[in-house]
């Protein structure tokens, strides 16, 4: 017997500062098997974009406009939004 394929799920990545600068977008479509945590989203994004690596452990992010942890699940039609710290002075 023929096993189904896993859930695919599409969400929205909103990238700003730094992420938007070294990915070269303010918007991804990421599709991901699901369910998926908000730490396995950053994984994947950090493995096809190399560059943002060195970030990960600063980037804030929020699932549906509000703030969540690394373990929350993210679900197809999510929007994600990666925020990094900003300085000023």
């Amino acid at each position: 017997m023929n096993e189904a394929p896993p859930a695919r799920s599409r969400v929205l990545v909103l990238l700003f500062s730094v992420l938007r600068e070294r990915i070269g977008a303010s918007t991804l479509a990421v599709d991901l098997e699901d369910p998926v945590t908000t730490h396995a989203l950053l994984e994947r994004l950090a493995e096809a974009h190399p560059r943002i690596r060195a970030t990960l452990p600063s980037i804030r992010v929020a699932v549906n406009q509000e703030y969540v942890g690394r373990e929350h699940l993210v679900r197809a039609g999510d929007e994600v939004a990666l925020i990094t710290p900003v300085s000023g002075g």
